[in-house]
């Protein structure tokens, strides 16, 4: 009776009975986190994969494992997406994550598998343990922003400072998160929490009408609609993660590790410098076009399996064309993209300063910095960042001069890993969907025909590498049921 209801309700809401239904063992498949069993498909099937990021990548190995035959086309001249280790004109070993930093436990389940899989030697990374954060122009340690004078100061109301002094600041929204969040039971059906009314007022608003005072809407308001928002907490807190994970944790020698394993493991299946240049797609099956070595080719396949971002699927001709709603969903959705700045110093100066490397500006040019490599034998030292968009190198090292609270900084290089200009993999990960959530979810990661989507936008909640492997497995799962 519930889930009926729950499918009346999802109907008002544009999502239709016959989508609810056929999801539906995929929705499961995605929550089947035990370890892996790959058992052989009856009915081998031919697959294309478009895009070897590492959903693509992780799609392309399961589908080999359990039979099936496989080919991965590759736009750029290397695998991994925005996997990406820095080890160029680095000295002494050492060596930076260029994209993606880092991975949790819990919440990083499947990909977790995958580094006992294939045996890669993983270190915690203190990369935010007593983080400093800059409000305002003036930095706070953990102690400060724990202090009621400190809180009063901001203008936080007192319910919001006894809150916070015995919590992490990190924590702040969950005063205004917990009376929603076990409303959701399943993580994949927002639509089943009796809240989509919240889907149409914003964050912002909610937390007005919940008493929230100004400085706390202006630390943690959004204008995104609430219903994303508390989704998003809750299910997080639904697998068990906190809203910020103070531990993570990354791959001894560089997160590449995990793309360059499924990448050997593959072989020969994966063919680089060859972007998709077009689709057409039937019942019987799917043509790929695209280019290679100067020319123009075609393979057909019974499915294609597209990982790559939507910003480069919207420039795809596709014959016949995308359904509305899918079409919707291709083009309005929106990703962030940063650049990472790389500081290469003569010294582990911030040790001799007393000073904790994890510092967060808040600044475009520069929005924070973390050390890493610590475990590469040598003097010298490495700190690692982010900045808004196409940043300068010359910007974010101004910037760390201006704001860094030592004496001792002896930065000698600075390189800057320019994602939003990179050809193939400018999009980073997902934001909040615009406006109504049931125009876009699940539509999202919906199959068209023969056509699948992989990525970490196709998945519930888009962080990283775990949303990619988990959208992969959810994929491979349909198709080797075909």
């Amino acid at each position: 009776m519930k889930f009926t209801r729950s499918i009346r309700l999802a109907e008002e809401r544009g999502i239709t009975r016959r989508r609810w239904l056929s999801l539906g063992a995929a929705w499961g498949a995605s929550h089947l986190l035990a370890p892996l069993a790959r058992p052989q498909t009856r009915r081998p099937q031919k697959v294309v994969v478009a895009g070897a990021g590492i959903g693509g990548l992780c799609c392309a190995y399961e589908l080999m494992k359990r039979g099936h035959d496989v080919t991965v086309l590759e736009a750029a001249g290397r695998t991994g997406g925005h996997i990406f280790t820095v080890r160029d004109h680095l000295m002494d070993g050492l060596y930076a994550d260029g994209g993606a930093e880092h991975f949790t436990q819990p919440g990083y389940d499947l990909y977790w598998q995958y580094v006992h899989e294939f045996n890669l030697p993983y270190l915690p990374y203190p990369r935010r343990p007593r983080i400093m954060r800059f409000i305002n122009g003036k930095m706070y340690s953990p102690e400060m922003l724990a202090d009621r004078k400190v809180l009063a100061g901001f203008g936080l109301s007192q319910r919001e400072i006894d809150f916070l002094t015995r919590h992490q600041w990190w924590e702040l929204p969950l005063l205004y998160y917990q009376p929603y969040l076990d409303s959701f039971t399943d993580e994949y059906r927002p639509f089943n929490a009796g809240l989509n009314h919240l889907d149409e007022t914003s964050f912002t608003s909610l937390l007005r009408k919940d008493g929230a005072s100004p400085a706390a809407i202006g630390f943690i308001g959004s204008e995104t609609s609430a219903l994303q928002v508390l989704w998003y907490a809750a299910i997080l807190k639904l697998r068990g993660v906190p809203l910020w994970p103070p531990q993570v944790f990354r791959l001894r020698d560089g997160n590449q590790k995990m793309t360059d394993a499924f990448t050997e493991r593959l072989g020969t299946r994966v063919q680089l410098g060859a972007p998709m240049t077009a689709i057409e797609h039937g019942e019987a099956g799917v043509t790929v076009s695209y280019r290679q070595y100067g020319q123009d080719r075609k393979m057909s396949a019974d499915y294609l399996v597209s990982s790559i971002s939507l910003v480069q699927l919207r420039q795809v001709p596709v014959k016949p064309d995308w359904p509305e709603a899918k079409k919707r969903a291709i083009h309005e959705t929106r990703y962030y993209s940063l650049s990472r700045p790389i500081f290469q110093s003569r010294s582990k100066f911030w040790q001799r300063d007393g000073v904790v490397p994890n510092l967060d500006f808040d600044e475009p040019a520069l929005s924070s910095v973390w050390s890493m490599a610590e475990e590469v034998p040598t003097e010298r030292g490495l700190l690692v960042g982010s900045a808004s968009g196409s940043a300068d190198p010359e910007q974010a090292l101004a910037t760390f001069r201006r704001l860094y609270p030592g004496k001792s900084e002896d930065v000698e290089q600075v390189r800057m890993v320019d994602w939003p200009n990179d050809p193939w993999a400018s999009a980073c990960e997902r934001v909040s969907f615009p406006g109504e959530l049931p125009k876009y979810w699940p539509v999202v990661m919906e199959s068209v025909g023969r056509i699948h989507f992989v990525g970490a936008y196709a998945d519930n909640l888009n962080w990283g590498m775990e949303a990619a492997t988990r959208s992969a497995h959810r994929v491979v799962e349909i198709i080797s049921r075909s």
